[in-house]
């Protein structure tokens, strides 16, 4: 019974070895970039995603995520940067789905992006990688502006914080020696579903928790308080991005809109307020700002809902394909005011 047992084991453990990249995400090493200054993925390596969309990245100079190379020198054709987090990076979809992508095609190549989005960033990872990107010889010639995806408030509603990115060798070590499903059978053990949060026995020895003994006192409405909370963090960012910023910079608001919450339909953008101080801000800048929510509102009416996947919820999740598209289609607009390679930004309001 014992032999048994122990071969019971071995035998299951080859199975799901074999199986799992159908159904287990990798985990690529990351190595610092000199350019950006920051950890990114390993280039060269094909980062497979198996949460909500099934799709392989690979992963291009300088951690591109979909791009394995830098677009062929032509004056002609507007060079943009994509920041943003995972909704921009786009891991769920296919490359040739990739917003970087599709807007190429649509552009027929007059219009090249190269793709800076990681997962979990924000602005205070963006802003000073644009300032690298800006001291390097070989990108400062190469960027006719900058496009920000937002898609969360919360990537822009924070305190600054100007403290180095700390590039943890030992995560990398464990992703190029272990199998990823034995790396996510401990990640599913340690954490949540979140992959960040610990993950707390069930029953272990202690007081009971203050949640479960309904101790919380309930939410209190705050919206007024909050707003000009978030505004003020806002403008400070914004004003951050100017100072270290001389190029033209692009925001593209494409939120979690239109959403299915609790089996309804929300087409109301509940941050309205914000964007419109957010449009306030912008303008002082010099910023420009495009508005993705009607497009995205349109698709969904006619049934072609930008988010979700065939294997999840539609409505819910990251950006699919035809988000990606959505996306690219508004960014087509920046032809009528990038001249390339000089970076000059056409500020006629009759374009707006």
């Amino acid at each position: 019974m014992f032999r048994r047992w122990i071969t019971g084991v071995l035998i299951g453990t080859a199975l799901v070895g074999v199986t799992s990249p159908l159904f287990v995400r990798s985990y690529v090493p990351r190595t610092n970039d000199p350019v950006r200054g920051v950890a990114v993925l390993q280039p060269g390596a094909h980062y497979r995603w198996r949460s909500e969309g099934y799709a392989t990245t690979r992963i291009g100079p300088m951690g591109m995520p979909g791009k394995t190379s830098f677009p062929a020198e032509d004056r002609s054709a507007i060079r943009l940067t994509l920041w943003g987090d995972s909704q921009a990076e786009g891991v769920c979809v296919d490359d040739h789905d990739k917003i970087a992508a599709q807007l190429s095609r649509l552009s027929s190549d007059q219009i090249q992006i190269y793709p800076f989005a990681r997962s979990g960033d924000d602005c205070n990872d963006w802003i000073p990688q644009i300032a690298a990107l800006a001291e390097n010889t070989e990108t400062r010639g190469r960027i006719d502006a900058h496009v920000f995806l937002i898609v969360e408030w919360s990537d822009w509603c924070i305190e600054i914080d100007e403290s180095p990115e700390s590039i943890s060798t030992t995560f990398s070590t464990i992703s190029a020696t272990l199998p990823a499903f034995v790396i996510q059978t401990v990640r599913n053990i340690i954490t949540r579903g979140d992959g960040t949060t610990r993950r707390r026995l069930r029953f272990r020895p202690g007081p009971v928790d203050a949640v479960r003994a309904g101790n919380v006192s309930g939410p209190v409405d705050q919206s007024n308080v909050r707003i000009e909370s978030q505004s003020k963090l806002l403008a400070l960012q914004l004003q951050r991005l100017r100072q270290g910023c001389d190029q033209p910079c692009i925001f593209v608001y494409a939120p979690m809109i239109p959403a299915i919450t609790d089996g309804q339909v929300r087409w109301n953008d509940p941050d309205q307020r914000l964007f419109e101080r957010f449009q306030r801000h912008c303008a002082d800048h010099g910023f420009h700002v495009i508005d993705g929510r009607p497009a995205m509102k349109s698709a969904a009416i006619e049934g072609e809902w930008p988010r979700g996947f065939h294997n999840g919820q539609f409505g819910v999740g990251h950006y699919n394909a035809s988000g990606n598209r959505i996306i690219a289609e508004r960014l087509l607009d920046v032809r009528d005011r990038i001249t390339p390679s000089d970076g000059s930004l056409s500020l006629d309001e009759a374009k707006d």
